[in-house]
C-alpha cells in the first residue's frame, strides 16, 4: 500500500468530519428560521406593501371629501393623480397685473387634515413658486398649473404627491396628507409696493429673466429652495447624513452682501462663529428655517429685503436700510458632540 496514502488518510477523515458538522450546522439554521417562519422581503411584498399605503390614503382622502362635502360643489375637481381641489373664489382677472410665466405668488397655508398648521405664506410677504425650477413635489407643481391668478382654493393632496415616506422633517411627518388653503397673487396684488419695494421687485424679476442667480463661485450646483426669499442649497456639499443632533458644537461663517438701489453691491465681508445646535438666536430666523429644513445641505446662499431680514427700518447700525437688498453666503460645518455628563 502506498504510505502517502496512510499518512494522508486521518487528515482526510479530519476535513470530511468538519465538512459534515458544517453541512448539519447550516441545515439545523435554515431549519430554524423556517420554524421561526422567517423569510427573505421580496419585490413583490413591497409592491404589496405599497399597494395598501395607497389604498389606505384613497380611502383617507375619500372619506375626507365626503365628510367636509366637496363633492357636491360646482367647482370641485378630482385629477387623474388623486389630487383635490375644490375653487372657492374665481376673481376677476381685469384688475390684476399678470405675472410671468415661470413664478407664482401664494399667499398659502399648508396643513396637516387634522389643522396642524406646518407652513404660512402671508400675501404681505407671498411664497414665490417658480414652476420649472422649484425642488417642490409633484403635487405642488400640478396645482401652480390649475390656477390662475385671483383664484382661492382648498387642495387635499395625498402623501405620495407631497414628501412620501420620508416626509420633510422637521416640518412634514412620513406619510402625510395635506391640506392646503392657497390664493394666487398678482405681480403686486396683496403687497401695499412703495418705492422701497422697488429694489427687491426688481432682482425678482431679473432672476425670472435668467440675469440675477447664486454665485458660481460658492455654490458649484445650485438647486431652488423653498421660501420667501431667493435661496439655493449646494448639492455639491450636501452630506449623506440626516440632520444634526442637539448639542453638537458646530461653526458657522458667513458672508453679507448689500444690493443698494443704485444697483452696486457692498461687500460686508465674512464673519464666523460657534455654537450648539439647537441654540435659539444665532441666527436669523428665515436663515435657520432654510437650514433646519434639510440640514444635509452644508452652503448656502440666500437674497431678499432688509425688511425681510431684519425688520422695517432694515439694520442702520451696519449701513443697510430699507429698500436695500441684502445677500448672504454661509456655510455650516460640525465641530464635535456635547459631551453627555
Amino acid at each position: 500500500m502506498d504510505v502517502r496514502l496512510i499518512r494522508s488518510t486521518p487528515r482526510f477523515a479530519v476535513v470530511c468530519a468538519i465538512s459534515t458538522c458544517v453541512l448539519f450546522a447550516c441545515n439545523g439554521f435554515e431549519t430554524r428560521e423556517q420554524q421561526e417562519g422567517v423569510r427573505a422581503i421580496t419585490a413583490e411584498d413591497l409592491i404589496e406593501f405599497n399597494q395598501r399605503k395607497l389604498m389606505n390614503q384613497k380611502f383617507l382622502v375619500d372619506s375626507l371629501v365626503s365628510e367636509w362635502e366637496w363633492k357636491g360643489a360646482p367647482d370641485y375637481k378630482l385629477f387623474e393623480s388623486g389630487l383635490h381641489l375644490i375653487i372657492r373664489d374665481e376673481a376677476s382677472l381685469s384688475n390684476l397685473t399678470a405675472i410671468k410665466a415661470d413664478s407664482a405668488r401664494w399667499n398659502v397655508d399648508v396643513r396637516l387634515v387634522d389643522s396642524t398648521m406646518i407652513m404660512h405664506w402671508a400675501a404681505s410677504a407671498p411664497l414665490v413658486f417658480h414652476r420649472q425650477r422649484s425642488g417642490w413635489p409633484t403635487g405642488f407643481h400640478e396645482l401652480a398649473e390649475n390656477l390662475s391668478i385671483g383664484d382661492s382654493a382648498e387642495c387635499l393632496m395625498p402623501a405620495y404627491l407631497a414628501w412620501g415616506l420620508t416626509g420633510w422633517a422637521p416640518y412634514v411627518p412620513q406619510d402625510a396628507t395635506l391640506l392646503i388653503r392657497i390664493r394666487v397673487l398678482g405681480e403686486n396684488s396683496g403687497l401695499n409696493v412703495t418705492e422701497n419695494q422697488a429694489n427687491w421687485l426688481q432682482v425678482i424679476s431679473d432672476f425670472e429673466s435668467g440675469s440675477f442667480g447664486p454665485d458660481p463661485q460658492w455654490c458649484g450646483d445650485p438647486t431652488l429652495l423653498g421660501s420667501a426669499c431667493l435661496a439655493w442649497g449646494d448639492r455639491s456639499s450636501r452630506s449623506s447624513k440626516m440632520g444634526l443632533s442637539a448639542g453638537t458644537s458646530v461653526s458657522l461663517r458667513m458672508r453679507t452682501q448689500i444690493l443698494h438701489e443704485s444697483n452696486n453691491v457692498e461687500d460686508l465681508g465674512w464673519r464666523s462663529w460657534q455654537f450648539e445646535w439647537g441654540d435659539e438666536g444665532q441666527c436669523l430666523p428665515f436663515i435657520e428655517e432654510l437650514m433646519l429644513a434639510d440640514s444635509r445641505f452644508k452652503r448656502w446662499e440666500c437674497w431678499c429685503s432688509a425688511e425681510k431680514a431684519f425688520g422695517q427700518l432694515g439694520f442702520p447700525e451696519a449701513g443697510i436700510y430699507s429698500g436695500d437688498v441684502v445677500g448672504f453666503q454661509w456655510e455650516l460645518s460640525e465641530v464635535g458632540s456635547k459631551t453627555a455628563i
